[in-house]
C-alpha cells in the first residue's frame, strides 16, 4: 500500500507539473506577443510621424522657392523701373546738352555776323562764349555723375532687400527634421513575464488610440 501510495503521488506530482510548465509557457508567449505589438506599434507610429514631419517639411520648401521666386520677380521689376528712371534722366540731359551747343552756335554767329567791336572784341566775346558754355558743360556733367551715383544706390539697396528677403524665407527651411527612432521595450522571461505582459498590454492600448491625437498636436 505505501508504494502505490507513493507511485500515486509522484504520478500526480508529475502531472501537476506538467500543467505548470504549460502554463509557464503559455504566459512566456503571451507575453512575447505582447512585446512585439507593442514594439510594432512603436515603429509604424514613429515611421508614420517621421513620414509626416518630412512631407511638412518638404512643403514648407516648395513654398520658400516660390517666395524666392516672388522675390526675384519683385526685384527685377524694381531694376528696371530705376533702369527707365536713368534712362529718361540721361534723355533730359542729351536735350541739356544740345541746347547748350545750340546757344554756343548762336552767340558764335551773332559775333561773327556783327563785327561791331573789332577784333579784340569778337576774341572776347568769343572767349566768354566758350568759357560760359564750358561751365555750363561742367555743370551737366557733375549732374550726370551724380544720377549715375545715385542710380547704382538704388541698385544696391534693391538687391540687398531681394538677398534679405530670400535669407529671410531660407531661415525658415534651415534645420531640416531628423528622423526619430522608434522606442521598442525588451520583453523579460521566466516568473515575471506575466507582470511584463500586463504593463506591455496596458502601454500599447492606450498608445494605439491616442496616436492620432498626438499627430495632430505635433502639426497643430
Amino acid at each position: 500500500m505505501e508504494f502505490w501510495g507513493t507511485a500515486i503521488s509522484a504520478g500526480l506530482s508529475g502531472i501537476m507539473g506538467m500543467f505548470e510548465g504549460n502554463a509557464q509557457n503559455a504566459q512566456m508567449a503571451a507575453q512575447q506577443a505582447a512585446g512585439v505589438y507593442q514594439n510594432t506599434l512603436s515603429i509604424a507610429q514613429t515611421e508614420l510621424m517621421n513620414e509626416y514631419r518630412q512631407q511638412a517639411y518638404m512643403d514648407q520648401v516648395a513654398r520658400v522657392r516660390e517666395q524666392m521666386e516672388e522675390n526675384f520677380k519683385a526685384a527685377n521689376s524694381s531694376w528696371q523701373t530705376e533702369q527707365s528712371r536713368l534712362q529718361e534722366q540721361f534723355l533730359g540731359f542729351s536735350d541739356q546738352r544740345q541746347a547748350l551747343i545750340k546757344q554756343l552756335m548762336q552767340a558764335e554767329g551773332y559775333a561773327a555776323a556783327t563785327e561791331t567791336y573789332g577784333r579784340s572784341a569778337d576774341r572776347a566775346i568769343a572767349l566768354a562764349t566758350a568759357a560760359q558754355y564750358g561751365y555750363s558743360e561742367a555743370r551737366l556733367a557733375l549732374t550726370e555723375q551724380s544720377a549715375v551715383k545715385q542710380s547704382a544706390q538704388n541698385m544696391s539697396k534693391i538687391a540687398g532687400e531681394a538677398y534679405a528677403a530670400d535669407m529671410q524665407a531660407y531661415g525658415t527651411i534651415l534645420n531640416a527634421p531628423i528622423p526619430e527612432m522608434a522606442q521598442t521595450t525588451y520583453q523579460g522571461t521566466g516568473y515575471n513575464a506575466g507582470l511584463n505582459t500586463a504593463l506591455s498590454i496596458a502601454s500599447a492600448v492606450p498608445g494605439g488610440m491616442q496616436f492620432g491625437y498626438a499627430i495632430g498636436q505635433e502639426f497643430k
